[in-house]
């Protein structure tokens, strides 16, 4: 705690010491506020690397060593200096340092998932994860511009480093093949009885048969009869549908049912839950996603059906983070984050089909 004290003191110096020297560089101010961390916090224990961010090995690890090329999987727990936790991918941690909210649960606390190149991850750990082995654990004390890619056009405000607490977790080198055997694995032990795939990486099993003939309500709330169509949903129709979708784990990351937005809390009070339609067909950055919509197409009025599929029929390589609305074209300021070549599961309910 006095070390941390001595430090806030000294920050405080340095930054009206800076405030009077207008030609010091952002940079340089960030490398100086950084090196008096590691005076007075490590003695000057530890030393810089070439880039410019310190590491202290807590765990070797003895798995495989990853190479630019391929992708990793890694827990992470991010800190400023003054030892404030302000992200975690562990559910526990969340709920240890007071980052989780119980009443909003749409973030999936899973490992980060990302392509081992310094255009794609931060640049420290692109740097430091060839160093390291799956099942090794470093502690990456770096400053704020080390934590963009080399593509990024906006850098991290402000003077403050930060201390990532590293976990390499996975290493990946074909992720297309990852992802199908999650696939497969995920059939085998939940739906063995599906003997075949509807096309590549992608199953369905119908969950309710509706009978030929239901019974509902017209607008003088009189019973009348409705004779099921016979035809399934075909491009260019128009479907009626209630959903909901989840990872392989069983996580629901969304659903346009209110009582299940509820019970998985993560319901979301400015979105409508109204059943959502859309052309079938219509799919692309103005429609549903093309695993959605293929489950849909294996429906008649009134059935329900599971599909569930590869990325290359979701987010693909890219994934969605949670500010670009539902994988059904519904917008939500709920939605949860999915990451690159993550396989989907939707249950649909198809409620009716109009021309």
């Amino acid at each position: 705690m006095k070390k941390l004290i001595c430090l806030s003191i000294l920050t405080s110096a340095l930054l009206v010491s800076c405030a009077r020297e207008e030609s010091e560089s952002i940079e340089a101010i960030q490398d100086r506020l950084l090196q008096s961390y590691i005076t007075i916090v490590h003695l000057d224990s530890i030393h810089p690397t070439s880039l410019g961010y310190y590491i202290i090995r807590l765990d070797e690890g003895t798995g495989a060593t990853p190479k630019t090329g391929d992708w990793v999987k890694w827990d992470q727990t991010q800190r400023t200096l003054d030892e404030t936790v302000i992200s975690v991918t562990e559910k526990d941690q969340a709920i240890q340092y007071g980052l989780f909210n119980a009443n909003m649960q749409t973030t999936h606390y899973i490992p980060n998932y990302g392509y081992l190149d310094e255009s794609y991850i931060y640049r420290c750990l692109a740097d430091a994860f060839p160093n390291m082995k799956a099942g090794s654990k470093y502690r990456i004390i770096t400053p704020p511009r080390l934590l963009n890619t080399t593509t990024s056009q906006s850098q991290q405000s402000g003077y403050t480093s930060y201390i990532l607490d590293v976990a390499l977790r996975e290493v990946i080198e074909n992720p297309q093949n990852y992802e199908l055997d999650q696939v497969m694995d995920y059939k085998y032990t939940y739906y063995p009885e599906i003997t075949d795939s509807i096309m590549y990486g992608m199953y369905y099993k119908t969950t309710y048969t509706a009978p030929d003939t239901v019974w509902t309500t017209d607008e003088n709330n009189e019973p009348v009869p409705v004779v099921k169509d016979t035809v399934s949903a075909v491009a260019g129709r128009t479907a009626y549908v209630t959903y909901v979708g989840r990872f392989l784990d069983g996580f629901v990351f969304d659903t346009n049912i209110i009582d299940t937005a509820k019970k998985h809390n993560i319901y979301d009070s400015s979105r409508s839950y109204d059943t959502l339609s859309f052309t079938v067909g219509n799919t692309g950055t103005d429609g549903v996603i093309y695993g959605f919509d293929k489950t849909v197409q294996q429906l008649k009025t009134g059935d329900a059906g599971l599909g569930f599929f590869i990325s290359d029929y979701g987010y693909s390589y890219y994934g969605s983070s949670s500010s670009t609305g539902s994988s059904t074209g519904q917008t939500s300021t709920a939605t949860t984050e999915i990451q690159p070549f993550t396989p989907l599961i939707f249950e649909v309910w198809l409620h009716k089909i109009t021309q």
